[in-house]
């Protein structure tokens, strides 16, 4: 009929992709497939999108904009901005609060085999990593410094996904604090949370 609204939207087209990516693989996105998955026939596919270029460009649209490393707020700028935002930032990891990690390595699986998939891998990683590093300079590191921080900060949190790595969210919690002063430099943690300390009693005077 004319006018008939989908039985399934985009939304629901690209969750099940989202889903089987990471079930399955690349191999996994045919619209058949997926089609099946949701209960509808391959027709329904083309309601909501012009051809499988377009569908991919959503999925890593939707990667991009949904599976997020690190909090959205501006990297800090200061000793005291840094430390909070670590710490921020190693909960909201340990809580898996906005950051799917299945879905990021199912991404960068798809990666290896398509080149838009292997560029947006390429941008959110160049974009993690600017800001980490701007997080570590705002520690007091040196530029070439901040750099290497940054790189393994994030090649270490990638890599313990990517391992497989199995503990509890207590224990994870638990070794939070030794994990940050190992990767982030003991000393430079320690003058940032003691100014942060200074800064809390000069408020509260």
């Amino acid at each position: 009929m004319a006018g008939r609204t989908p039985k399934n939207t985009v939304k629901d087209w690209i969750d099940a992709a989202q889903r089987t990516l990471v079930d399955e693989g690349i191999s996994g996105l045919k619209v058949d497939r997926l089609a099946n998955r949701l209960g509808v026939t391959r027709g329904g596919f083309y309601h909501s999108f012009k051809d499988r270029d377009e569908f991919f460009d959503q999925i890593i649209q939707h990667w991009e904009q949904t599976c997020r490393f690190l909090q959205d707020d501006p990297p800090p700028t200061k000793p005291t901005e840094a430390i909070d935002w670590l710490d921020r930032l190693i909960q909201r990891l340990i809580e898996a609060d906005g950051y799917d990690y299945q879905f990021d390595l199912a991404v960068r699986e798809w990666a290896r085999a398509d080149k838009r998939a292997e560029w947006a891998v390429e941008r959110a990683d160049r974009d993690r990593l600017d800001t980490l590093q701007k997080c570590f300079e705002a520690l007091g590191y040196d530029v070439d410094h901040a750099a290497i921080r940054a790189r393994v900060f994030y090649y270490h949190q990638i890599g313990y996904y990517a391992i497989g790595v199995k503990q509890s969210i207590s224990e994870r919690r638990r070794k939070a604090a030794l994990y940050l002063d190992i990767l982030c430099g003991e000393e430079a943690l320690t003058a940032a949370r003691a100014g942060r300390k200074t800064a809390r009693k000069a408020r509260a005077a």
